[in-house]
């Protein structure tokens, strides 16, 4: 994500003498946001954590349509069923996150472009940076630029937002840039906290084809052992 303004002199020198010490936000919260998510809605869980009596309703009806759908006989054939159900709602919770965290970084864009809607005053502190909101956010730089100034940007990771757009990833992107007059560049790098409940959404989709396909499987061997 990246913005630019035309910025004075004076706040050219004082953002070059603070991007000369300091080291970027450095938070174990921000690398650990996804995964908290993850234990805290029990997708990592072994069994499914149900708070409210809605969402125990909801999943004694989610365990009776997969009954239902698999009728299932015997300990085994019980066992996976059951197992399936789970998976079906662990899945359904990965789904409210992505869509959640998606809403997050849009809001994070939307803060960002306000912030360069108004005028910066030195000297240019956390308060006027989306600093410790909330967002995972792995690094935030802010440059000051004079004169004539060519960059060259590549990127192979993701996601982003891009102009107020969250995309999934980006794959050997490049541009350049050339401006003449002086100006700040700011730049955000946003977490892996999607990435990682992708990663979480398609293991729980491989072991639940796995399920199925073993049940199916089970089934067709006790069927053939009937007749």
């Amino acid at each position: 994500m990246r913005h630019e303004r035309t910025v004075t002199d004076a706040v050219r020198a004082a953002n070059k003498a603070n991007a000369q010490s300091s080291k970027g936000p450095r938070t174990d919260r921000g690398k650990a946001h996804s995964r908290n998510n993850a234990l805290r809605h029990g997708i990592l869980a072994r069994n499914v954590v149900l708070d409210t009596h809605e969402q125990r309703a909801e999943f004694r009806e989610l365990q009776h349509v997969c009954k239902t759908e698999f009728s299932p006989e015997g300990l085994l054939e019980k066992f996976l069923v059951e197992e399936i159900a789970t998976l079906f709602w662990k899945l359904g919770i990965t789904e409210g996150l992505q869509a959640q965290e998606l809403l997050l970084r849009q809001e994070l864009s939307d803060h960002v472009g306000s912030i360069f809607h108004k005028d910066l005053k030195l000297p240019i502190s956390g308060h006027d940076l989306p600093l410790n909101r909330g967002w995972d956010c792995e690094r935030l730089v802010v440059r000051a630029v004079s004169g004539k100034d060519t960059s060259y940007s590549s990127a192979s990771r993701g996601p982003a937002v891009v102009q107020g757009q969250v995309v999934n990833a980006f794959q050997n992107s490049q541009n350049s840039n050339s401006q003449n007059a002086g100006h700040l560049e700011f730049e955000a790098v946003l977490g892996n906290s999607l990435a990682n409940m992708t990663r979480y959404q398609s293991a729980l989709k491989r072991d639940l084809y796995r399920a199925i396909e073993t049940l199916h499987k089970l089934q067709m061997e006790r069927r053939e052992r009937e007749n």
